[in-house]
């Protein structure tokens, strides 16, 4: 049996997705972007959404608008991918990261708070809502109102999720979400969007996600409209496709739906694995989007490392991931900033641990069975 980490679902004929607009010949930012937007807009409960082409274009616009430059800081979790700390860098910004809290993937808020305290000129705070659990966000705004920070979300893995400040993009800060291939939803392979209430800030990350320009071209073209336009300051060239918004429609139809198979596949991995001691489980709770499940072998358990069993599961036609390989481990952050290893102890820990099994909707059962079973098996012959 062959069982990727990842399997996209698409209808199975393209018709399903294109909408009269694109038959007719504009394929680039107009109607279905705005569509999306509007859809996003209303299930996030936020009231701007500028749809983009990656979570990382997100990250980046909204920390341009803010007017952040070289010389300022801002605070990442270690735990995380490259693109949460590129965004700030794109800037010149500086980074500071973060080890993760005790037995959590999420960032260490009371680390964080200690960095406040310390350091000047922290310009903005990137948590990260990781695998779709939501991070603390009432004591992270509580922050930031206190010392006076940006709190720039990276919930590239948290369409669905809701924390105790409510859903996660409704803020008044901003928040970047990914429609990337294997996340809840796509958009083709590629995709994000920027969400906010703050009408002056999304103004401006609309205006640098399309090089600056004061019209777009579906502003000036559509209905044989005006041609003219003006550059009003630098921007970006991160614009999403009416042929990528058109398949985040699509998909979004069945948002719920697949939601609810991931939370059955959940459930399946739970009771078929709870019962083997070198496994800990993740804790899966309301406000969760289930986008990862993450287990962590307890390597005490094991005669064999966390890279040598995922590669007899590989050989065994079960695709897995790792997320993620901490920042600081990274050569090009190593080199650059010489973190020390011994700063992130829980971060570097959990790297030495984590799995990430397959998780979507078009899982089937006899799937999930051979996955729990092959890890039952090599629990038999590899515990200790």
């Amino acid at each position: 049996m062959r069982i990727p980490f990842h399997r996209p679902i698409l209808p199975k004929s393209l018709d399903e997705i294109y909408q009269d607009s694109i038959r007719s010949g504009w394929l680039t930012t107009a109607k279905q972007v705005q569509n999306f937007e509007g859809i996003l807009s209303e299930y996030l409960n936020a009231n701007y959404v500028i749809a983009v082409n990656s979570c990382t274009a997100a990250l980046h616009l909204g920390l341009a608008a803010m007017g952040f430059r070289q010389g300022d800081k801002f605070i990442v979790p270690t735990m995380t991918f490259v693109s949460t700390i590129e965004s700030g860098e794109y800037l010149g910004m500086d980074p500071i990261l973060v080890d993760s809290e005790k037995s959590s993937f999420l960032i260490d808020l009371n680390n964080v708070e200690d960095i406040l305290k310390t350091q000047n000129n922290i310009k903005a705070i990137l948590p990260v809502h990781y695998g779709g659990e939501p991070v603390n966000m009432v004591e992270l705004f509580n922050l930031a109102d206190k010392y006076g920070v940006f709190i720039l979300e990276d919930a590239a893995h948290a369409l669905e999720s809701k924390s105790n400040a409510g859903k996660i993009g409704d803020t008044n800060y901003g928040a970047a979400f990914s429609f990337y291939a294997n996340k809840n939803i796509t958009t083709g392979g590629e995709g994000g969007a920027f969400s906010t209430n703050d009408s002056e800030l999304a103004e401006k990350v609309r205006k640098l996600s399309l090089h600056g320009i004061t019209r777009d071209g579906w502003s000036r073209f559509k209905d044989y409209g005006k041609w003219e336009y003006d550059i009003v300051e630098l921007g970006f060239k991160y614009n999403m496709t009416d042929i990528s918004a058109s398949i985040g429609l699509w998909q979004f139809r069945h948002l719920n739906k697949w939601q609810e198979k991931r939370e059955t596949v959940i459930k399946q991995y739970c009771e078929g694995l709870n019962d083997i001691k070198g496994i800990q489980l993740p804790k899966i709770y309301d406000g969760h989007a289930k986008h990862l499940f993450v287990i962590n072998l307890n390597l005490d358990c094991w005669k064999i490392s966390r890279n040598s069993f995922i590669d007899k599961m590989n050989n065994k036609g079960i695709g897995l991931a790792v997320h993620y390989k901490p920042i600081h481990q990274l050569s090009y952050y190593k080199k650059k900033y010489d973190f020390s290893e011994n700063n992130f102890p829980y971060a570097n820990e959990l790297f030495k641990t984590v799995i990430s099994l397959p998780l979507y909707p078009d899982l089937s059962l006899n799937e999930i069975n051979y996955i729990i079973h092959t890890i039952k098996e090599l629990y038999d012959r590899f515990s200790i």
